[in-house]
């Protein structure tokens, strides 16, 4: 028995191993398509012209005679009686043809394309919400305070001004006029604080007896000193690692 066309079509494929994936990738054409000429089930495919296309495309990636494949499919749709050149065309979709042709790599493509547009979608929607929520966490701004007006505003004491005690004590104002000074201060035997006093600033100490500041020697003359509002001169002893200046009663006033 003479095989049909369809099984000419499939035993020369097979002869030379060529899968019905690799025709469809090739062709464009769906695999059921593929399938039903090898079948000879005609009723499945679009009909008309598109049959004859889909045949010829097919042998002629095998290898096989496209004229002789054409031939065959006419003669046998003429014994189902049919008209090779006037098959109803059945409903099918348009696109089904490239159904398996998509290249893996432009499915890749496309996934990351989505992925990034919703990864910035999701992005500005976070970047919104939490520049609301700063917003609204922000305390109300406080109303501005009028400048009080200096003809009305009562004198208040100078900036800084020495402490004048009034039980005995001693009020000791240091002042490093024109540069930074860091110095240890010990009143009444303990330590009170080790700082470095800017230039134009001043540091004060109340003591019962007697302020000591322990200062480099080379910084001894950058300090200035107000006992009790008064300026003093006080020489300091440079014996020792720093020089050490002790300020008490006994200190000597400044002549003015």
């Amino acid at each position: 028995m003479t095989e049909s066309i369809g099984e000419q079509l499939r035993l020369a494929r097979e002869a030379r191993g060529i899968s019905l994936r690799e025709i469809s990738e090739q062709t464009r054409i769906s695999i059921r398509y593929l399938e039903a000429i090898e079948q000879d089930n005609y009723k499945n495919l679009p009909g008309g012209i598109f049959n004859k296309s889909f045949v010829r495309a097919y042998a002629k990636h095998i290898g096989f005679d496209e004229k002789e494949a054409l031939s065959g499919y006419s003669q046998l749709s003429r014994e189902m009686g049919n008209d090779p050149d006037d098959i109803p065309l059945v409903p099918h979709k348009p696109m089904e043809m490239y159904d398996n042709a998509r290249s893996p790599l432009v499915t890749l493509l496309l996934t990351f394309l989505i992925l990034g547009i919703l990864s910035l979608g999701a992005y500005g929607l976070l970047h919104w919400y939490q520049r609301r929520e700063a917003a609204a966490n922000q305390p109300p701004a406080r109303p501005a305070t009028p400048a009080p007006n200096a003809n009305s505003a009562a004198p208040g004491p100078p900036q800084n001004a020495p402490v004048t005690p009034v039980d005995g004590s001693l009020a000791v104002q240091v002042k490093a006029p024109g540069e930074d000074v860091w110095f240890r201060a010990t009143v009444d035997d303990e330590e009170a604080s080790q700082i470095t006093l800017k230039a134009g600033t001043t540091k004060d100490y109340a003591a019962k007896q007697k302020v000591k500041i322990e200062v480099a020697k080379v910084k001894a003359g950058a300090l200035e000193f107000l006992v009790n509002g008064h300026a003093v001169k006080v020489s300091p002893d440079t014996t020792g690692k720093n020089a050490t200046i002790v300020i008490d009663r006994s200190s000597p006033p400044l002549a003015l």
